[in-house]
């Protein structure tokens, strides 16, 4: 959460023409690529979780479906502003997508999931180089000529990140038992994650209207 929104302050700056930063190459890339591995693989580890804790198929749907809402509720936002690269596929749509899916995918070994994630990556570097003509399975990687949003997620190669997390949830959460000991520390970011949600939703609203409020003030 930490991590996405420093990136997002970056991405207000640019866009707004505050400053200007190269978003997709060197550390800022880096720093977005960071965050997705960490936000999907730990959906991944949250699903075997519910798993273990006796979460139904009915359950999973229901949380899909809430999320497919809060997904079609962000391309509307941002269709109507700023409506240029307004979001298709965003990491919500996709987060929505692997919730289903991957209840699925749970029942299978750490290591199946680890094959399946490796093939998701594979076929996401496939699908993205055949150049197709028409939008509908832009969901799935494909892309046709002038396509742009603001945040694309498709479901390959992405959803192999979230069969990472399941992989390494099996191996480290087996029975809701960790392995891997707390960082007392770092216990306060806690409440990051319990919110991930809200925080997402309500963050870039508030960063791009300070920042915009701002540029107002200042006449940038």
């Amino acid at each position: 959460m930490v991590l996405m929104v420093v990136f997002h302050f970056f991405f207000d700056l640019n866009y707004l023409g505050l400053a200007s930063f190269s978003l997709y190459d060197g550390p800022l890339l880096l720093l977005q690529r960071a965050t997705a591995f960490l936000f999907l693989s730990l959906v991944g580890v949250s699903l075997v979780l519910a798993r273990t804790g006796g979460v139904t198929l009915w359950r999973n749907v229901k949380r899909a479906m809430f999320l497919a809402a809060v997904a079609l509720f962000i391309t509307l936002a941002t269709w109507v502003y700023p409506h240029n690269g307004f979001i298709v596929f965003g990491v919500i749509h996709l987060i929505a997508v692997s919730v289903l899916l991957g209840f699925f995918f749970v029942r299978f070994s750490a290591l199946l999931n680890l094959l399946f994630g490796s093939l998701a990556f594979a076929l996401g570097f496939l699908v993205s180089s055949v150049p197709v003509s028409f939008p509908w399975l832009v969901w799935l990687g494909f892309k046709f000529p002038g396509f742009y949003t603001l945040d694309f997620y498709p479901l390959l190669p992405w959803f192999g990140l979230v069969l990472f997390g399941i992989a390494f949830g099996k191996t480290f959460y087996a029975e809701r038992k960790s392995l891997l000991q707390p960082v007392p520390s770092l216990k306060p970011l806690a409440f990051l994650g319990r919110h991930a949600l809200a925080l997402y939703l309500i963050h870039q609203p508030v960063l791009f209207g300070l920042l915009f409020a701002y540029r107002m003030m200042t006449g940038g």
